[in-house]
C-alpha cells in the first residue's frame, strides 16, 4: 500500500510538471493573424493592342483595414510586340508572410475590327463528341487576332482533353484559323503535345457576326468535335 501511495504521488508531480512545461513552451504563440484584402481595378482580361502600351489598371491592398497596396508584388511582364496572353501574378503578404495572389490575362493581338472577337469564350455544354458525348462543363478557351484575318485558338477541341478529361494543357489542341469574308472558319494548323500530333482537318467553321457565337466540328483521332462557343 505504502509503494502505491508514492508511485501516485510521483505521477502526479510528472502531470504537474508536464503541464507546466507545455504551458511555458506555447506561452505566447496564441495569436491571431490577418489576412490581406486584394482587388484587381480594371478586368481580369485586358486586351491591348499589338504594338501599343499595357497601362496597368492597378490594385487595391489592405490588412486589417490598412492600406497596404504599396507593398504588392508583381510578377510576369508584357510583351506588346508579341501577340500573345500574358499573365501577371499579383501578391500581397501579411506581416506573418502569408499571400493573398491575384491573375491578370494580358491579350496581346492585332485589333482590326473582326466579327470574330479577340477574347475568352464559353465553351456550350451542348458541344458534343461524335454527337453523343456531351461536354456537359463550364470550360473555357482564348481566341486572339495574331494578324488580320488570322487567329490563334487555345485549344481547338474545346477543352475536351485539357479540362473536361482533366489532362491538362499538354493535352489540348492549339493552333490557327483564319477568317473569310463571308464569316467562314478554316484551319491552318494544330497541335497537341501531349500525343505529339494534330487534328486532321476542320469542317462547318462559322461565326455569327449578329451574336459573336462560333462552331466548327474539328477532326482529331476519329472523333468528330462538334464545338460551339459564345464571347464573355
Amino acid at each position: 500500500m505504502k509503494h502505491m501511495k508514492v508511485i501516485k504521488y510521483w505521477l502526479i508531480v510528472v502531470s504537474v510538471f508536464f503541464l507546466y512545461s507545455c504551458e511555458k513552451e506555447t506561452e505566447g504563440l496564441s495569436r491571431v493573424t490577418y489576412f490581406c484584402n486584394l482587388t484587381l481595378l480594371g478586368d481580369a482580361t485586358e486586351i491591348v493592342s499589338l504594338g501599343g502600351v499595357y497601362t496597368e489598371p492597378g490594385w487595391i491592398a489592405d490588412e486589417n483595414g490598412v492600406d497596404v497596396s504599396n507593398n504588392v508584388e508583381v510578377t510576369g511582364t508584357v510583351n506588346t510586340s508579341v501577340a500573345g496572353l500574358y499573365r501577371l501574378t499579383y501578391s500581397s503578404f501579411n506581416s506573418d508572410g502569408f499571400a493573398k495572389t491575384a491573375v491578370r490575362q494580358v491579350i496581346v493581338c492585332d485589333v482590326t475590327p473582326s466579327p470574330l472577337k479577340s477574347g475568352v469564350y464559353d465553351v456550350s455544354p451542348a458541344s458534343d463528341r461524335n454527337g453523343t458525348t456531351i461536354y456537359g462543363g463550364a470550360f473555357t478557351i482564348l481566341i486572339f487576332q495574331v494578324s488580320p484575318g488570322r487567329f490563334y485558338v487555345s485549344d481547338l477541341l474545346g477543352g475536351y482533353y485539357e479540362q473536361r478529361a482533366g489532362y491538362g494543357s499538354l493535352y489540348a489542341a492549339t493552333g490557327n484559323i483564319s477568317l473569310a469574308g463571308d464569316n467562314t472558319i478554316s484551319l491552318l494548323n494544330s497541335a497537341v503535345q501531349g500525343w505529339g500530333d494534330s487534328l486532321s482537318g476542320m469542317v462547318g467553321g462559322l461565326v455569327d457576326p449578329e451574336t459573336g457565337t462560333v462552331k466548327w466540328t474539328a477532326l482529331y483521332a476519329g472523333y468528330n468535335f462538334n464545338v460551339i462557343l459564345t464571347p464573355q
